[in-house]
């Protein structure tokens, strides 16, 4: 019965932030890689849902996708975790307040209140000891 209620403190944790990390990369490193591909599409999508102006648009859809790219990137090689992770929460929280909190409409908006739960937790966890950061991390305390 300890097995099923035991709060897990070691090395469990750190494999679960790792695959935790992993998932929400995929998504924001796929989600990038789309915007920034097609940007047009986006751009009109911002358009015509959001109300943003056409010659704003193009540049805001590359500047987004360019930014859930990196953000994506840095918290799949667990690099600048807190900070990356802090990028992703005011994307997601731009997305629900640009295409509203209906989560049955918009493009996939459904999974951003799931999303932004993870990137929260990152942005208080780090990322774990499987991670560039723990890496810099033990370098430095080493050398102070």
């Amino acid at each position: 019965m300890s097995l099923i209620f035991k709060t897990n403190t070691g090395h469990f944790i750190d494999i679960g932030i790792l695959i935790l990390r992993i998932g929400i990369s995929f998504g924001f490193i796929w989600a990038g890689i789309g915007k920034i591909l097609d940007s047009a599409s986006f751009a009109q999508m911002l358009q015509s849902m959001a109300g943003i102006d056409p010659m704003i648009s193009t540049n805001m859809a590359i500047m987004i996708g360019m930014a859930e790219l990196v953000s994506g990137m840095l918290i799949l090689v667990g690099l600048i975790t807190r900070l990356a992770a802090v990028f992703q929460i005011i994307i997601l929280i731009g997305a629900m307040v640009m295409f509203g909190f209906d989560f049955t409409k918009g493009p996939s908006i459904w999974k951003d209140p799931s999303m932004l739960g993870l990137a929260i937790m990152l942005a208080l966890s780090g990322s774990g000891k499987i991670g560039i950061d723990h890496i810099i991390a033990k370098k430095f305390n080493r050398i102070h």
